[in-house]
């Protein structure tokens, strides 16, 4: 397991564009701060996936260099090659999915898992509100900064074929809901669920 002093994590200037267009979703009252600061940073990176390499990802990566290695140069590969992709719209039903997740796995001090305390799996939830089309779901999870923990998913080191990133990255997915609890001992569980568009 990688181990982070604790540092101010740096972070570029706001993009005013990204900024006004997320906080005019209908749903975006029903995200909590930290909620709403991921899917700020979640867009931010999808605006301009370049961007969001050189303003974010490089300046962690130096201030952390044991995030460095085959997983970052994969991502920036990635990340340079990728073209703006769409903005993702907040759908209340994935809202209500992550909130829910994120809580009952941190309420009863679970192991983070895709999987709910009762059972239940991501597609079983996603039918559950009634979704027909494809969809994922992310998850992240310890200390540090709504955006650290993005980063986090992006490098995806360690994890094989990259899902989480293939999913941040992926211009099929349109609509999203974010769900954020703390554990115990204080750290953050973040849930991104992902849906192509319904309609």
């Amino acid at each position: 397991m990688l181990l982070f002093k604790e540092a101010k994590i740096p972070t570029p200037p706001i993009d005013p564009g990204v900024k006004s267009w997320i906080e005019c979703q209908a749903n975006f009252h029903k995200l909590s701060s930290t909620e709403q600061d991921f899917y700020y940073w979640v867009n931010y990176s999808r605006a301009n996936p370049g961007r969001f390499l050189d303003s974010v990802v490089v300046p962690i990566t130096e201030l952390y260099p044991q995030l460095k290695g085959e997983y970052l140069e994969s991502l920036r590969k990635d990340l340079l090659a990728a073209d703006s992709l769409p903005l993702l719209l907040l759908n209340a039903g994935l809202i209500r999915m992550a909130k829910n997740h994120a809580i009952d796995i941190t309420s009863s001090e679970a192991k983070p898992s895709h999987t709910s305390t009762n059972g239940n799996t991501f597609s079983d939830r996603f039918r559950m509100e009634k979704f027909q089309k494809c969809g994922a779901e992310n998850l992240s999870f310890g200390a540090g900064e709504p955006l650290f923990l993005l980063t986090l998913l992006y490098l995806d080191i360690d994890v094989p074929g990259v899902g989480h990133r293939k999913t941040l990255l992926n211009p099929q997915y349109r609509e999203t809901g974010i769900g954020a609890a703390n554990f115990k001992n204080g750290s953050l569980f973040l849930v991104e669920d992902f849906a192509c568009a319904q309609d």
